[in-house]
């Protein structure tokens, strides 16, 4: 059984950050750029508010879990809303008690996207999710063309998007590496505007998520980082996408287009050509996130199970947390009408509200 301790990120000794790295090489459920000692790097240097737990045995370190300290005690991943895989780095085989790991410091950690195995989660899990996948192991033709199943419909989507673009005269460039600032700035302005449209929470007006992308180096296949994607159509931006890259996985991350581009189906064409591009690069898999919409359906061509669920630290505030939830969820059940749903309501408001705010780095 290991003994756990909360320590800042940036406390963590090369001997931690080793084992870290060996931990992540030795499981392909870890492949994700967010399990990248890079990423935490960067949500380091972006916000002062980031922990680990850290289980140690004799032999050294054996487990973490990084986390932002939460309204209501509740803690939230590396990078909160901007986190799509999350769980614990442990050594292969080790069984973790995640209340144990958080004993020490929050009263419960709200898992959203876990890897199905997760050490320490998977006892706590109370529902599923998947995240589509694109695989390139194979190369692009494989996976455009495969041999035993349908093609993705992905690819006809974009062959009828290059035809209508070919029938109605328009010039399309392609950067698959875009280094320019200007694309970046125009990406985030328009994501910004998508997220006002669609009544969200505009999570690039943050100071602190903004402070995360300038942080976010240029990947390299060796370096964990970001890689800017742009089309442009008649030589004028159309769509763009950030996405992250550790090793052979990128993690498709904030896309956008230009709305009066939209019948071309900008975005989507920019995507299958990232995969091309991307294949000789030595990308093996390209991650779609969580959730199961038809879009990532129409380009997937397989899929991770992850869970989600709260897990509580075994101590008395994660104790009495626990039964707070309880009474939440026995709350949730009484036939009151939309009142039985008003404490969950209340709480993700003030959770979604908080999302905005986090101490600036020292």
């Amino acid at each position: 059984m290991a003994d756990f301790q909360i320590v800042r990120w940036r406390e963590l000794t090369q001997a931690d950050r080793g084992a870290w790295a060996a931990f992540r090489d030795a499981q392909s459920s870890l492949r994700s750029p967010y399990f990248d000692l890079g990423w935490f790097d960067a949500v380091d240097r972006a916000r002062g508010d980031l922990f680990v737990a850290r289980g140690t045995r004799r032999s050294g370190a054996v487990a973490f879990l990084a986390f932002h300290p939460g309204v209501l005690g509740v803690a939230r991943p590396a990078g909160g809303t901007f986190c799509d895989w999350h769980g614990f780095v442990a050594e292969p085989g080790l069984a973790v008690e995640a209340g144990r790991a958080l004993s020490g410091g929050p009263a419960a950690f709200r898992f959203e996207a876990s890897p199905a195995g997760d050490p320490g989660f998977a006892a706590h899990a109370d529902d599923r999710d998947i995240s589509h996948t694109l695989d390139l192991s194979a190369g692009f033709e494989a996976y455009a063309r495969p041999a035993v199943r349908a093609a993705p419909k992905a690819i006809a989507n974009l062959r009828r998007a290059q035809r209508k673009l070919e029938a109605d005269g328009r010039r399309v460039s392609y950067e698959i590496d875009d280094r320019s600032p200007e694309t970046l700035a125009w990406l985030m302005a328009l994501k910004s505007a998508q997220y006002r449209r669609s009544r969200h929470p505009d999570a690039l007006a943050w100071d602190w998520s903004r402070r995360l992308i300038a942080a976010l180096p240029e990947a390299t296949p060796e370096m964990f980082g970001g890689v800017v994607s742009s089309l442009k159509i008649d030589g004028e931006l159309a769509a763009a996408h950030l996405g992250l890259r550790s090793g052979g996985v990128m993690h498709h991350w904030l896309p956008t287009y230009e709305p009066s581009f939209a019948s071309y189906a900008p975005g989507n064409v920019l995507a299958v050509e990232i995969a091309r591009a991307k294949a000789p690069d030595g990308v093996v898999e390209i991650d779609l996130g969580p959730g199961d919409y038809p879009w990532k359906r129409e380009f997937a061509s397989g899929g991770t199970e992850l869970i989600r669920g709260l897990a509580y630290a075994a101590s008395p505030i994660g104790r009495a947390a626990g039964a707070l939830g309880a009474a939440g969820r026995r709350w949730a059940t009484l036939p009151v009408g939309p009142v039985a749903s008003l404490p969950a309501r209340v709480i993700g408001r003030v959770e979604r509200t908080a999302a905005q705010w986090a101490a600036a780095p020292a």
